[in-house]
């Protein structure tokens, strides 16, 4: 993934450490739509803080949290530390707390568990159907801000995610930034330390908890660059015709901006029915197509390339892939009125029987692990938004069994590739 680090301020030295193996002794919006009620499925969240959690906490207890100030939540996937920044704040009656996260179930999921303070107006929490970019939402609050986040699993997303808090507090002008972000000790490496000491004098480590440290930056540097996303380039074909493809990958999207080989396979296969008048006729053309699960943008730019005449949707439970996927279209002269990008899960608003076309390149992993039932609701999805006799386009691993599920979920399929890794099925919705 290739990235090139922003010019930094080195007039400053920063004092940074390496995390050690060995431990010591949340402005709301609706998340539903008139034209369409239905909110993304809940996540179910781990009951409690974990030790990550816990570190972080520890960490904000001893810098000196709700002093009075504001706080910032970034990805809180437990709801513990939104919980603990509002308690910490409790006794300042204009603090505010702002619980950010990429992810719309998880937003949807806080927002549920906190909607007492978030009625208040103590908590921020923005939900969708647009999402809010993390630099925007934070300079919605004031003075010096606390942030506490786990460190994201690249650098680039750590990167993409300091340096938009920064931005933000700098275009206020009016209090500074200390961040606190936690983690594994087994994911922790040294350049984690020398992303943040691009933007702080001082990076330090933690004392740890059980097996997870964080990682602690304060003093923000006067002059750093904005965020900017990776970039790479691609080949595809569209209706015969070889064309050249910029991506972006924006903080923690799926795949940063690399091609994905199996949503170029399947890509290649849609073409050749494209081509051949397989997909439409002159008495049923392609009139609305969308791309679930959008990720860094590279079907959603095909189908905009392919189908002048159709509307597109590109649709994505994560935030950063929708901003991603405006990238990439951006930078390929591909923007129009009739392509929208939505933060959403699992075509939550989108009305039944819409689209004569979908396609899907789905996650098959939970963590390190892979689970095959992950699509079964993303198929369900795409049966559910299909006319009849739309068809739905599907890649998944090839050592993965998927032709009889598809087949009972949307109807007839016909295998169009199989390589080593990947295979690509077309199904119709009956």
């Amino acid at each position: 993934m290739p990235h090139t680090p922003a010019a930094d301020d080195s007039a400053a030295t920063a004092s940074t450490a390496t995390p050690a193996t060995a431990t010591d002794s949340t402005a709301t919006e609706s998340t539903a739509s008139p034209q369409n009620p239905t909110a993304p499925t809940a996540a179910q969240t781990p009951q409690g803080a974990d030790q990550t959690d816990r570190v972080i906490m520890a960490a904000a207890e001893e810098a000196g949290i709700g002093c009075p100030c504001d706080v910032i939540v970034v990805d809180d996937a437990t709801g513990a530390l939104t919980d603990f920044a509002l308690a910490a704040v409790a006794e300042h009656e204009d603090a505010k707390v702002l619980s950010w996260t990429s992810s719309t179930v998880l937003a949807a999921t806080l927002a549920e568990r906190f909607a007492t303070p978030l009625a208040a107006g103590r908590l921020l929490l923005p939900v969708g159907p647009q999402p809010v970019e993390l630099g925007a939402a934070a300079a919605r609050v004031e003075g010096h801000q606390m942030v506490l986040m786990r460190l994201p699993k690249s650098l680039h997303a750590l990167e993409d995610r300091a340096r938009r808090l920064a931005e933000a507090v700098r275009g206020r002008g009016d209090g500074g930034l200390e961040l606190i972000a936690g983690g594994r000790v087994k994911h922790m490496t040294r350049s984690q330390n020398d992303v943040l000491a691009k933007l702080f004098t001082e990076v330090r480590a933690s004392r740890g908890i059980g097996k997870s440290r964080a990682l602690i930056g304060t003093g923000l540097r006067e002059q750093t660059a904005g965020p900017t996303p990776t970039e790479s380039t691609t080949r595809i074909v569209v209706r015969g015709q070889q064309r050249s493809l910029s991506l972006r990958g924006v903080g923690t999207v799926f795949g940063g901006s690399g091609a994905d080989a199996g949503s170029l396979l399947l890509l290649s296969s849609l073409d050749q029915a494209v081509a051949a008048g397989e997909l439409a006729t002159e008495e049923s053309p392609v009139r609305s197509a969308a791309d679930l699960g959008c990720g860094n943008g590279l079907m959603t730019s095909y189908l905009a390339a392919a189908l002048p005449e159709a509307s597109v949707l590109g649709s994505d439970e994560d935030a950063d892939a929708v901003a991603s996927t405006r990238a990439t279209l951006a930078a390929n002269d591909l923007e129009r009125e009739d392509i929208e990008l939505v933060w959403d899960d699992a075509f939550s608003q989108v009305a039944d029987r819409s689209l004569d076309l979908v396609l899907l390149n789905p996650p098959f992993h939970d963590g390190t692990a892979i689970d095959a039932t992950l699509v079964d609701g993303l198929l369900d999805a795409a049966s559910r938004v299909l006319r009849p006799g739309g068809q739905l386009w599907f890649v998944h691993n090839s050592h993965l069994r998927y032709r009889t599920e598809v087949e009972r979920r949307v109807g007839p399929v016909r295998q169009r590739a199989r390589d080593r890794r990947f295979t690509v099925l077309s199904a119709e919705r009956v």
